[in-house]
């Protein structure tokens, strides 16, 4: 019985892990995407657009300020 539940906790945190990492990609290459159609858009690609993309893209650093620190 110990050997079955072992077995299935293992199996919950390898879909777990999988699903984390597979969200992960797909935030990665929105950000990608939207950097490089910003590139292309303009000819020349400044910081500003990649701060844009990056907060477009992952939402939670709209609320932070440069050092990670939450806003009040």
């Amino acid at each position: 019985m110990a050997t079955l539940s072992i077995l299935g906790i293992s199996a919950v945190l390898v879909i777990l892990i999988q699903i984390t990492l597979i969200d992960t990609a797909k935030g990665l290459t929105r950000y990608y995407n939207c950097v490089t159609r910003d590139a292309n858009n303009h000819g020349t690609l400044s910081l500003a657009d990649v701060e844009i993309c990056y907060d477009n893209v992952f939402k939670g650093a709209q609320n932070v300020d440069d050092d990670g620190k939450p806003l009040s």
